[in-house]
């Protein structure tokens, strides 16, 4: 760091505080004051880990670290990397670098930007699928989301995470919007598909389950035409996986990719065991183990691995249960909010398939955690009339 990125950090602090606080205003529910005064003390709690950290090492090395370093000095991406790094990382990562006066501090600024803003149109989706007037419901997610490890950490790293979030959160209000064609429902598109493929077929998957569910089909109804379509929206999402992963949805090719991915990552010593899968029966199978592996990473489910010498991967962990254990003191309430549970279970289901990295899938829940936190506030929201009192004292 140069002394003279310390003299723009200011300039750089207000700016991202305005975006932030203007587009916040436009997306939620009507709370000024609150916005403002959070927002604030976002801002200043990052600034000060990011400052100790100049000194003190608090966020831990990544390994891709060095090469989104490597591409946001020199605008070169290596021929190896993914769609998502030669296109949607250049072409976003680098202007925004240059923006910042290739200061990775302000760099980091527009991290944090990216990530609470990602928070701000999840809120706002949320707020639209349930028609919430409760402003406590979206203050509870925005104060749960600002001490989520994953976004602590990725926040004061190069890597890809802030876009990924921006993504689902665009996508999701967009997809909630009542004109279904819209700005933010393309962004959000726009964004998961030179980004993250799998994100991509994520979105084509819920948008399909959104439209079956604006239907408004009785339950039997819903089953008997789901029975009758599974055929054909079998060979549809095969042709989708197909063309955008370059995977074809069969028991052998499924763990083909584990099992190949799991070679080139097995020196890391943190990789999931081998999958044998001949037929459906097996992939049934191994699916709840498969599931829960994912979703409750980095705790031991199917392997064992000593997960709390990851102090950041632990501690994320460690912030899923206590998300979860929020959400499940709501869970007699859980009926109301199936739609959202089902965007929660698709999205873990179709990662656990592919993740084969103990530290990718911590990475990769991220989107999860999110989608579950909004219960999570809406929990809280919902027992905090009764214990309102505590506050008094």
């Amino acid at each position: 760091m140069e002394f003279w990125h310390l003299l723009t950090l200011p300039l750089y602090f207000i700016i991202v505080y305005l975006v932030l606080t203007i587009i916040a205003k436009k997306i939620l529910l009507a709370d000024s004051k609150y916005i403002n005064i959070h927002f604030l003390g976002v801002l200043l709690f990052y600034l000060a880990i990011g400052l100790v950290d100049f000194k003190i090492k608090l966020i831990p090395y990544f390994p891709d670290t060095n090469l989104f370093t490597r591409i946001l000095e020199t605008g070169i991406t290596p021929s190896n990397q993914s769609v998502g790094v030669k296109i949607g990382y250049k072409f976003l990562a680098i202007p925004i670098y240059h923006l910042t006066l290739k200061s990775i501090f302000n760099y980091f600024l527009f991290n944090a930007l990216f990530f609470q803003l990602g928070l701000v149109f999840l809120a706002g989706a949320f707020n639209r699928t349930y028609q919430l007037k409760d402003v406590w419901v979206q203050r509870f997610f925005l104060i749960l989301g600002v001490f989520i490890p994953s976004i602590i950490v990725y926040s004061f790293t190069p890597l890809r995470e802030s876009y990924f979030v921006l993504a689902l959160g665009l996508f999701f209000y967009g997809m909630t919007s009542k004109n279904k064609m819209n700005v933010f429902l393309f962004l959000g598109i726009i964004l998961a598909g030179i980004l993250r493929i799998q994100l991509l077929l994520y979105f084509f998957i819920v948008i399909g389950l959104q439209i079956v569910v604006n239907l408004k089909l009785s339950r039997k109804a819903i089953l008997v035409i789901a029975l009758i379509l599974i055929p054909f929206l079998f060979v549809a999402l095969n042709y989708l996986a197909t063309s955008i992963v370059g995977i074809s949805i069969s028991p052998e090719s499924l763990a083909l990719f584990r099992n190949v991915q799991r070679i080139n990552y097995f020196e890391s010593g943190v990789t999931y065991p081998e999958v044998d899968w001949t037929n459906w029966i097996d992939v049934i199978l191994d699916f709840p183990g498969l599931f829960f592996q994912f979703f409750l990473a980095p705790f031991p489910v199917i392997i064992f691995i000593p997960f709390w010498t990851k102090l950041a991967y632990f501690a994320d962990g460690l912030y899923l249960l206590f998300i979860l254990g929020i959400s499940l003191f709501y869970l007699k309430h859980w009926n109301q909010y199936g739609l959202w549970l089902m965007y929660i279970g698709l999205y873990v289901a179709m990662s656990a398939f592919f993740e084969f990295h103990l530290l990718g899938a911590v990475r990769h829940r991220l989107p999860a955690t999110l989608l579950l936190t909004n219960l999570a506030a809406q929990c809280l929201a919902f027992y905090y009339p009764k214990f309102r009192w505590v506050f008094k004292y």
